[in-house]
């Protein structure tokens, strides 16, 4: 018999074990050092993801280098030497890959990914031109000069549309946290000095030094013979030369800190206070991470940030709370070096060193004593429904579930598992896991050394305290006699014991449109049901009725635009928020309202062993919504001091500017401000919500997912049946809103620490809300944004892109709308402007380009067939049909298909025959002129 020591030996063997790797997995090194995963999945059917990763990133340049990871991301777009200028981009999107959603690369400080999504794989040559697109990423990048300089102004242009008072503050902060290394200074992007006046050759520089097949990983997923996509892997990553006398990557070490390091930044564009505390945790040992005892430490630390955020939830809900929000998570920033945990809070004006006491005070206790028994029941039963939630929908997993993970196996050494074994090692583990075991762990992460703590706050705010006072708050705190938070009561079960509905048979069943089932209760409520196998673990429901804020007075407006956020935060009947959380401990169930212009009601989303409770939660806000005192003083003060500094952000005045013009400055658009906020009551909020809710009977519920109807029909009928018969019918009332004809210009100027121009145009006129025009509009759209990216982005580099969107309304009356926005440089705005009508103008004169037209044509062909595979798709086909009278699916891609140049030559020049066109521009505030 094995003595204590040899068994406590013997496990600690098999937790340092390597996990095993999901033997569906085709994972290789191939002779140069090239790492390749390989899985086959059969969703989508008939696609695959090629994703390259690149285990190099900002923190690897040179100071003459500064922004060149990025740009160099940038440049894979422009040229490799396969695949010439725009070639690369031209080709796919010719078969359906689009760029920007499908054909996308990120960067960070650590690695880099560049991807080719959502491919259809409709030949052979497909999958090989996709492989030698991610061979020539690897080392065939051209880098022309004239294509390099190009790009420039596109970059500074992405550079200025990011740049705002958190990054500004955050690379002020950042040396407090990173010290003297490169993860303080490396900023993604670079500045506006070092992007225009790089040489060529520093950019060919870092290719060459960092571009090499032993820092990267291939990863190819979808619908193929894994055999013979790794002959082909193989074949075409071989030919790349393995770097002679590679270049180390240079190792980084965060310095230590005995005392907290403290730092306040502020910004004139602020508008909020804010917090950030961080914890330096050491870096857990690569090789030990694929290990039973790393997946263990993985699973605790996310219980340990779930559990605390539930905390922080529930005390930023109390009366008196110093902060709004607060959030604990991991900080991806240095993850190759440091393992940091960050606390992050929104602050109430004026209340910093409270609201800094008084979480660094819940942290310390946290750190001291854990969490309660009862908090960790909740957690342990969300995260045991998690891991076999997860389990259960195995089968809908999509290709990009995988990449992700395997990028991650390649970088960090996480587990790359099967289903089984992953879902058998973590319900074992968070099973076996004790309450005691737990909050050792717990305790096990905080330490008084190597905490940062970083205030933010707008220039000028009031009762802003010193670093000093925060510094002596943060010694006060850590000596301080703390008690362990108190045991909670037990929790009742979201309806009380004894609970008697009234209910009410289904009185008529029908056949209804796109294989649904129509029930009509016996109380008047109709429900419509359809059934679907698209997501195991899915269930998704809309409850929907005419009316909307339509239905309230002009004086009115301003408390609506509250009430979603109000309900949403005071919980339903006897519970409140907090207790309401406890109550769907271990379940997986959502539910939250919705108040539209013409239309209002509930949506929510359930696991199938759920459905219940999801439908007992609509039947309780619907029949005993809260409207609770307490939790209305909260819900305002978190307003106040959201919206007390808006006005300083650029961005909220531009806003403001294009619904004002917009909509004409009617009172039943108005645009929330902060002077907004004291003339709404709670007797407000419960009259609204008494109009456009207190009517349910008249709700149409529809219903999709994973049911049986056989055992959702009891439960219809027990819950949805038992709210009150219709006591009127509703209907939507027209308002009068309507956008302004003809020309309207409004351009204006506002002060801003990073001039730029953002402009908007809008493009109305009457037409009927049918399909064919709705997706006549959405291909306009999209053939306008082909055309915006050539013009304005790649040949001027005027803007880092353009966003457009065409649409049909409905209500209140029905008409297309056209919206074109961008941001530029103050220097550009008059060579990019004339583009936008422009190109629509050129269309008119020309017909769409055939080329254009087949891409369009081609990506949505590639994607109707998943788009029919979606819950709630389906649920807004059925709304459409069943409150709208609009039939959003019959003919659909016969539709796209009938397209033709002529067809948008046509719409086009309507368009601009109907001559309306709203322009909002705001540009910077002229510099002071020096005396």
């Amino acid at each position: 018999m094995l003595s204590l020591a040899a068994l406590l030996a013997v496990a600690a063997v098999m937790q340092a074990q390597e996990l095993p790797y999901d033997p569906e997995l085709r994972k290789g090194v191939l002779e140069n050092g090239m790492t390749y995963y390989i899985r086959h999945n059969g969703k989508p059917e008939g696609q695959a993801e090629f994703w390259i990763v690149h285990n190099v990133g900002a923190v690897q340049e040179e100071d003459s280098q500064q922004g060149l990871a990025h740009f160099l991301e940038h440049m894979a777009f422009n040229g490799t030497a396969n695949f010439p200028g725009k070639r690369m981009m031209e080709w796919l999107e010719g078969i359906g890959v689009k760029f920007g959603y499908d054909l996308n690369a990120f960067t960070t400080r650590e690695y880099t990914c560049y991807r080719v999504s959502n491919v259809p794989l409709v030949r052979e040559t497909v999958v090989d031109s996709c492989l030698l697109i991610l061979h020539d990423w690897s080392h065939c990048i051209t880098l022309d000069g004239g294509e390099i300089d190009k790009e420039r102004g596109v970059i500074i242009e992405e550079l200025r549309q990011g740049e705002g008072p958190a990054r500004r503050m955050w690379c002020g902060a950042a040396p407090l946290l990173y010290g003297d290394t490169r993860y303080a200074t490396r900023n993604l992007i670079g500045h506006i000095d070092g992007l225009s006046t790089f040489p060529h050759d520093e950019l060919r520089d870092f290719y060459g030094r960092w571009y090499r097949p032993d820092l990267q990983a291939v990863i190819v997923v979808g619908d193929f013979d894994v055999d013979e996509m790794e002959a082909k892997v193989r074949a075409v990553m071989s030919d790349i030369p393995a770097k002679e006398n590679p270049e180390p990557k240079r190792r980084i070490t965060l310095p230590d800190n005995a005392q907290p390091v403290v730092g306040l930044f502020t910004d004139p564009e602020a508008t909020m206070t804010s917090f950030s505390l961080y914890y330096k945790r050491p870096l857990r040992p690569f090789e030990s991470r694929n290990t039973r005892q790393g997946n263990l430490n993985t699973l605790c630390d996310g219980m340990m940030m779930y559990a605390m955020n539930l905390r922080l939830a529930e005390l930023a809900m109390r009366p008196g709370a110093s902060f709004v929000s607060a959030y604990v998570a991991g900080d991806p920033v240095a993850s190759f070096v440091s393992d940091v945990m960050r606390l992050t809070v929104n602050v109430k004006e004026g209340e910093l060193l409270q609201a800094v006491t008084e979480l660094y005070t819940e942290m310390e206790r946290v750190s001291r004593y854990g969490f309660t028994e009862a908090e960790f029941g909740v957690v342990k039963a969300d995260y045991e429904r998690m891991v076999q939630r997860i389990f259960d929908s195995r089968d809908d997993r999509f290709n990009q579930n995988f990449t992700a993970v395997y990028r991650d196996n390649f970088l960090y050494n996480r587990p790359a598992m099967d289903a089984r074994t992953e879902y058998e090692t973590d319900m074992a583990a968070v099973a076996a896991l004790s309450f005691e075991e737990f909050n050792d762990y717990v305790k096990r992460q905080f330490s008084d050394e190597n905490q940062v703590l970083v205030a933010y706050a707008p220039e000028g705010a009031p009762g802003l305290p010193t670093v000093g006072e925060l510094e002596t708050a943060l010694a006060q705190v850590r000596g301080a006699e703390l008690e362990g938070t108190s045991p909670e009561t037990v929790v009742a079960p979201l309806l009380p014991e004894g609970t008697r509905l009234k209910g009410a048979r289904v009185k008529r069943t029908a056949e209804g449109a796109f294989g649904s089932t129509v029930w009509t209760l016996r109380n008047g409520v109709r429900v419509v049901v359809k059934p679907t196998d698209f997501m195991t673990d899915q269930v998704c429901l809309y409850a929907r009725v005419p009316g909307g804020r339509s239905l309230l007075s002009d004086e009115e407006m301003l408390a609506a635009q509250v009430l979603d956020y109000y309900i949403g935060q005071t919980g339903v009947a006897e519970s409140d928020a907090a207790l309401l959380r406890k109550q769907l401990a271990g379940k997986t169930v959502r539910c939250w309202p919705g108040t539209g212009a013409y239309e209002n009601g509930f949506s929510g989303t359930s696991s199938p062993k759920d459905v219940e409770t999801l439908l007992q939660l609509v039947y309780l806000y619907l029949a005993q919504p809260r409207f609770d005192g307490e939790t209305f003083g909260v819900v305002m003060e978190q307003l106040r001091h959201s919206y007390r500094n808006r006005t300083a952000d650029p961005s909220f005045r531009y806003g403001q500017e294009v619904n004002e013009t917009m909509y004409g400055g009617s009172p039943r658009r108005p645009y929330f401000v902060y002077d907004d906020i004291d003339g709404i009551t709670l007797e407000q909020l419960q009259t609204i919500y008494g109009k456009l809710y207190g009517n349910p009977g008249d709700f149409t519920f529809f219903i999709t997912g994973n049911v049986d109807e056989k055992t959702l029909r009891p439960l219809v009928e027990k819950y949805i049946g038992s709210l009150p018969r219709a006591s009127h019918r509703a209907e939507w009332v027209d308002d009068g809103v309507r956008t302004p004809v003809g020309t309207v210009e409004n351009r204006f100027a506002v002060k801003m620490e990073q001039p730029k121009v953002s402009a908007c145009t809008l493009f109305t006129g009457r037409m009927p809300y049918t399909l064919e025009n709705t997706l006549a509009m959405a291909v306009l759209g999209q053939l306008l944004d082909i055309r915006y990216t050539a013009v304005m982005r790649e040949d001027k580099g005027g803007t880092y892109g353009v966003s457009v969107s065409g649409l049909v309304q409905a209500f209140p009356v029905q008409q297309y709308q056209l919206s074109i926005a961008y941001e530029t440089a103050p220097e550009k705005l008059d060579s990019l402007r004339p583009d936008v009508s422009g190109e629509l103008a050129r269309i008119a004169r020309e017909g769409a380009d055939e080329a254009d037209l087949a891409k369009v044509k081609e990506y949505i062909a590639k994607s109707f067939p998943e788009w029919c595979r979606d819950n709630w798709m389906w649920l807004n086909v059925l709304r459409g049909y069943y409150l709208q009278d609009y039939d959003g699916l019959t003919g659909y891609m016969d539709i796209v298909e009938g397209f033709t140049p002529d067809d948008f030559k046509r719409l086009a020049s309507r368009i601009l025959a109907d001559g309306n066109m709203l322009e909002v521009i705001m540009e910077p505030e002229p510099a002071p002129q020096a005396e």
